[in-house]
């Protein structure tokens, strides 16, 4: 079927037909002419922006340019200004993510540059303030603003270089500008610097206060007056200034803090107690922080009766109960009322519905609480449950972190802390915590850098800064000790472990006119402590520069005046033992007993002065008594043993050794004095027990970490896991300069294969202990090993020749093993350095005095 192409319609149908058609033709006509540009619609908004911003509808304006970025993200106009508009709102970082974003668009934009130039510059943001800076020295060089931009440049690089004489001259280009822009901020900025440099206060008044007047949204302005007024010490106006900082910018903590200071600093406490009431009172209810400011505060000042009391105020006027309740049972705790405050904080804890990190802090209480009462698995279940609802919680990653360090899981502790201090970066436990990881790892220069942020974040406390200057002191690093003192007396003045540090640093240098000044310091502060920390000082600049007869004379000085007490004779008495004046001493000591007959001091500084001058039965009559009176005392009992030992019974002190134990189990320094013994007697496998139970006790201490890990590369060196362990305990004695610490970690490296890494410290370690032969000898194997055979082959006869009679060993079996090797080499060895197999070492390679010391502490170093 087909179709009639020439289609005949009827005339009124076609008539429709075609009306239809034309209004069709003009709708879409009109639809067309309605339809704008994508451009057009842009504009739109960007106008409707612009009348939103006249009528003061600031929020709405900033929707609608960005509803010109959907539709043109190039739109000019609408960039700058809502980058305008943030600026003026202080926004300061979105309006330099708009202007950062026109430089990208439109790089030679001179306006755009100046702008971003600027605010870095206020943001402290050096290296992009350089980089826009030029770009807009570059494009116009010869425009008025953009020289003070270059001056700016200019003058900050010359303060960095430290050229004075290229800032003066910059300087009075600032002047030259300022006639014509006197009110850039950029040029008042160096005229201040000049006016300060010059100490033209008045100058630098009227600049400072100009400032504040054209910026005063900015922070900087007001720490640059602060500054100003108290170079001029005006009192007044420092209180009123720190009053208006706090106005202007209610969150600017430290604001709040200075203001505190200050107070503090005019010996005004209670006007800084008033103050953080206010801020207490003022605080809204889902903000507990002031009010726990203000117990800490009156905690320090008043004491912890006074804190508790208002803890107990602000719960009874519905402060939060998890922090003030926690708070409580803090104080609870410290005055020995530890069932009571755990009990109550597990009560705290039942009463949360939601957790939440405030409930978590409470938790992480507890778990310290739990530390302290040595309930360590209640504690880690604790953190273990903290983590598993907030993994990065600070409070729980530091308790963790510790509890790594301890078991020398370094690489863990690391990045639990790293975590830490992403969150906190002046966390000074975190820091602390840190220097603590690096030391056991063996890098001592990360642990030093962490104990000095540490010190800074803490405000220069004591504890933090004498961690400091105890590891400054022991490199000798004096200066670098007293730099990190002076700042921390200068907020404890009286702080007897701060000073007595001070001294010990002088007389290190030795600076003993400022020494002296420290001691005369002690002597006027007057108590006892004082007192007794001026006479140790004393005692050690007469030592430093008169000798040991000065020093001597002086202990005896001290011993002999009327109100001596019973410190200062026995004082004298270690003095005359130690330098071998035991006459002397055992008559001071047996005055000191006919003058008080029940002194337990006095009778066992007798028995050690008899000991001292071969009347062994009557020393040992002296501790047996001691021991009977008071069986759990370790001293009388460790001066028996040593007196067992030294008549060469070792069956018999071991005897006494665990009678003592009996008596006060568990007690490290009977502890130790057996772990010497029963390896002196050969039993190696229980004295490598009694150090790892040491160990598992106080990981920290660098002789027991070096006592076990020479017991286990000396006698289980054909033990992967033992070799493995040994490494790990010995880590921190990485860079070690005393020789049998250096012995250990040679070794080590030397059974790890490493045995050119082990050398230097084998050399120091047989140079510092020349009569130890097995020392001589781990030097001769590491010899061999790398190829030093006619070295090796002198030291190892060396060693050999200083062996006692009848002394043999693995470490003697196998150094001569390797002589006999390098004396009678084999063919296949002409062209090699001699291969040497790590040996086991002997009995002798790490460890403890030959004899127990009577003192009941351990030695102040390990021997090998």
């Amino acid at each position: 079927m087909t179709f009639d192409v020439s289609f005949r319609a009827d005339p009124v149908r076609r008539g429709k037909r075609l009306l239809l058609s034309t209004v069709l033709v003009a709708g879409l006509g009109l639809s067309l002419a309605g339809c704008k540009s994508t451009a057009e619609k842009a504009d739109e908004y960007y106008q409707s922006g612009l009348q939103l911003l006249d009528q003061g509808d600031t929020d709405r304006a900033i929707v609608q340019f960005r509803n010109v970025f959907d539709l043109d993200g190039t739109h000019y106009e609408a960039r700058k200004a809502l980058a305008e508009v943030h600026r003026q709102r202080g926004e300061t970082s979105q309006a330099y993510s708009q202007y950062l974003r026109l430089a990208e668009q439109y790089p030679d934009d001179l306006p755009v540059r100046i702008a971003l130039a600027r605010m870095a510059f206020d943001a402290q943001q050096g290296d992009e303030f350089e980089r826009h800076a030029t770009r807009a020295v570059e494009i116009a060089p010869q425009d008025i603003e953009v020289q003070v931009l270059d001056l700016t440049r200019q003058f900050r690089a010359a303060t960095q270089a430290e050229d004075a004489d290229e800032r003066a001259r910059l300087a009075e280009e600032a002047v030259r500008l300022a006639a014509e822009r006197p009110d850039d901020p950029l040029l008042i900025g160096i005229l201040l610097d000049r006016a300060a440099s010059s100490g033209d206060l008045d100058e630098a008044d009227r600049l400072t206060a100009r400032l504040l007047e054209l910026q005063p949204d900015n922070p900087q302005r007001y720490m640059q007056r602060l500054a100003l007024l108290a170079e001029r010490q005006d009192n007044p106006a420092i209180e009123a200034h720190l009053r208006a900082t706090i106005e202007q910018f209610p969150e600017n903590t430290q604001a709040k803090a200075d203001l505190v200071r200050f107070y503090m600093s005019q010996g005004q406490p209670e006007k800084a107690e008033d103050f953080l009431r206010e801020l207490a009172a003022a605080a809204p209810p889902d903000n507990p922080a002031p009010g726990a400011d203000l117990v800490r505060f009156v905690e320090l000042q008043r004491g912890v009766d006074a804190a508790r009391a208002e803890v107990d105020r602000i719960i009874a006027e519905g402060g939060d109960p998890v922090l003030f309740r926690t708070l409580r049972a803090g104080y609870d705790f410290q005055a020995g009322k530890r069932n009571e405050a755990i009990a109550e904080i597990r009560a705290v804890l039942e009463g949360v519905t939601e957790p939440t990190d405030a409930s978590r802090d409470v938790r992480v209480q507890l778990a310290r609480m739990l530390v302290e009462t040595g309930d360590a698995a209640g504690a880690r279940q604790q953190v273990d449950e903290v983590l598993a609802e907030n993994a990065g919680h600070p409070g729980a990653l530091k308790l963790k972190s510790a509890w790594d360090i301890q078991t020398d899981r370094v690489d863990d502790a690391v990045l639990s802390l790293r975590a830490v201090l992403d969150q906190a970066p002046e966390d000074a436990e975190a820091l602390s915590l840190m220097a603590d990881a690096y030391e056991r790892a063996g890098e001592p220069d990360l642990a030093r850098d962490y104990l000095s942020q540490a010190a800074a974040a803490s405000g220069n406390a004591p504890g933090e800064t004498l961690r400091l200057v105890s590891r400054l002191a022991a490199e000798e690093r004096w200066r670098p000790a007293e730099d990190a003192l002076l700042p921390a007396l200068r907020q404890a003045p009286d702080n007897l472990a701060l000073l007595q540090a001070l001294g010990q640093v002088y007389l290190g240098m030795p600076d003993m006119p400022r020494a002296e000044g420290v001691i005369t310091r002690l002597r006027e502060i007057g108590t006892p402590e004082a007192s007794s920390a001026a006479d140790r000082l004393e005692l050690g600049r007469l030592a430093s520069q008169e000798g040991e007869a000065a020093a001597l004379a002086y202990l005896e000085q001290q011993a002999t005046a009327a109100e001596a007490d019973t410190g200062a004779k026995l004082g004298l008495i270690r003095a005359q033992l130690a330098t071998g004046q035991t006459a002397a001493a055992l008559t001071i000591a047996r005055d000191m007993v006919a003058a008080d007959p029940e002194s337990r001091p006095a009778r066992m500084a007798l028995g050690l002065a008899q000991a001292a001058n071969a009347d062994l039965p009557a020393a040992r009559d002296q501790f047996q008594a001691l021991v009977a009176e008071q069986p759990d005392d370790p001293a009388p009992h460790l001066a028996l043993i040593r007196l067992a030992a030294q008549e060469g019974d070792l069956p018999g002190a071991l005897a006494l050794n665990d009678q003592a134990l009996a008596a006060a189990p568990d007690n490290p320094d009977l502890l130790w004095s057996k772990a010497g013994l029963v390896e002196r007697m050969g039993d190696i496998d229980a004295a490598i027990a009694i150090y790892e139970q040491l160990y598992a006790r106080d990981s920290a201490s660098i002789i027991v970490a070096n006592n076990l890990a020479s017991l286990l590369a000396t006698w289980k060196s054909e033990d992967p896991a033992a070799v493995a362990r040994a490494t790990a305990v010995a880590r921190r004695l990485n860079d070690t300069t005393v020789p049998a610490f250096m012995d250990t970690y040679g070794w080590i490296q030397h059974l790890n294969g490493d045995s050119q890494a082990a050398l230097p410290y084998l050399e120091g370690a047989a140079q510092g202990l020349p009569g130890d032969p097995i020392v001589q000898l781990h030097l001769g194997i590491v010899q061999a090993a790398v190829g030093k055979n006619d070295a090796a082959r002198a030291q190892l006869q060396k060693g050999l020749d200083m062996l006692p009679e009848g002394q043999e060993g693995q470490s003697v079996t196998a150094a001569r093993e390797v002589l006999a090797r390098l004396e009678n080499p084999a063919p296949a060895d002409a062209a090699a350095p001699n291969p040497v197999p790590n040996p086991a070492p002997d009995d002798a390679a790490a460890v403890p005095d030959a004899e127990p010391a009577p003192d009941p502490a351990p030695a102040a170093e390990g021997t090998n």
